[in-house]
């Protein structure tokens, strides 16, 4: 296909919300286009949470994917790192409104390379179970602080860095 159709969904789906934005993902390595809108959400006080594996089933995402949190932090999106295990739920609900779930991580990958499939939920009841379903999932994470985050140690943060370069071929 011509078009990055997930990509283009997210991105107008986050664009829409107006009062909250749930993300769930193994994987959390988004385009510049997505991060700018969580941002931009964030910014307008919106409720942006987005939870991710505190270990996913790859040590180099999982890096890259940590390699983005300062910069949500900054912004005032909420991250949790989920530390019951693989997280593999690939869900994002927006002002209880509308669901999206399906195959897609929230990657370059999933976005560019993968043919992957969602569906789209438009049912309140639905909605809100899967509302519920993600600050159920809450109960099993850490919250992350910037300054907490902010304290890692230097090596950390520059082999990060390092492996974020590959985040577009991840």
């Amino acid at each position: 296909d011509n078009w990055e159709n997930i990509e283009l969904l997210f991105n107008k789906a986050i664009s829409s919300a107006k009062k909250s934005i749930y993300i769930q993902t193994p994987y959390f390595l988004p385009t510049n286009s997505l991060m700018q809108a969580l941002q931009t959400a964030a910014l307008s006080k919106i409720d942006v949470r987005i939870m991710i594996p505190k270990k996913s089933d790859s040590k180099i995402l999982t890096l890259s994917s940590y390699s983005y949190i300062e910069k949500c932090l900054l912004s005032g999106i909420k991250i949790y790192l989920y530390d019951a295990g693989m997280l593999h739920s690939k869900n994002m609900i927006i002002d209880n409104e509308f669901v999206t779930t399906g195959s897609a991580n929230f990657d370059f990958r999933s976005f560019e390379h993968n043919f992957e499939s969602n569906i789209i939920i438009y049912d309140k009841g639905i909605n809100h179970q899967m509302k519920d379903i993600f600050f159920h999932d809450m109960n099993d994470c850490k919250k992350i602080t910037l300054h907490s985050w902010q304290q890692r140690p230097k090596i950390q943060k520059f082999i990060e860095s390092i492996i974020r370069l590959l985040s577009p071929i991840l």
